[in-house]
């Protein structure tokens, strides 16, 4: 029986917790094997204010959802708000087609804004990696238009004198176990692993 939106989206919220669960006990257990304890001895606590600085500097960028659900132009959580499955959601792989050159587009008129730095989605909810994987076939490189749009995007924001940002959700209405993980210990471990990949 398919489940009901808001049963969906709490089992999403799930998933998502337990994966930063797994983050938190990965980095706590990396804590333990280096010693790592404080803020000082982490590796990029030194750089950290640096960052801080160029980050509050910069001030406007330009955050990017792009993915399958460009096809149907409805909005990034269109899988979830509309109710559809994955076996359908997938067939808009098949009108996936970026224009070439598309990314130098995004770049240049973030620049002409003057953004500072634009971020992009790698992967949202839907699952659909818009970059070269070896750990799935459904992306970018394997289904739609055959390509990396990941490199371009970085390429491009690059050429613009943009610094270069990723978005990549955690929760995936795609992979087998992307909801199961909040409920199954073999599920979750799994897909900790797929993520990490």
């Amino acid at each position: 029986m398919k489940e009901s939106r808001r049963a969906c989206l709490k089992q999403m919220m799930l998933s998502g917790a337990s994966l930063f669960a797994a983050a938190g006990s990965a980095k706590a257990e990396a804590e333990a094997r280096t010693g790592a304890q404080s803020p000082a001895d982490d590796p990029f606590s030194a750089t950290r204010n640096q960052r801080m600085t160029w980050w509050r500097d910069a001030r406007l960028g330009m955050f990017m959802h792009f993915g399958l659900y460009s096809v149907p132009s409805r909005g990034e959580w269109l899988m979830a708000v509309e109710d559809i499955s994955a076996s359908e959601y997938a067939k808009f792989a098949n009108d996936f087609h970026p224009a070439p050159g598309s990314t130098r587009n995004w770049a240049r008129a973030a620049r002409d804004a003057g953004m500072k730095y634009v971020v992009l989605t790698t992967k949202h909810h839907e699952g659909f990696c818009l970059f070269d994987t070896k750990l799935t076939d459904y992306c970018a490189t394997k289904m739609g238009p055959k390509r990396d749009i990941i490199t371009e995007y970085v390429e491009s924001v690059r050429a613009e004198g943009l610094k270069v940002g990723f978005y990549f959700s955690l929760m995936d209405w795609h992979h087998a176990d992307g909801m199961r993980c909040a409920e199954d210990e073999a599920a979750r471990r799994r897909f900790v692993e797929f993520v990490h990949g």
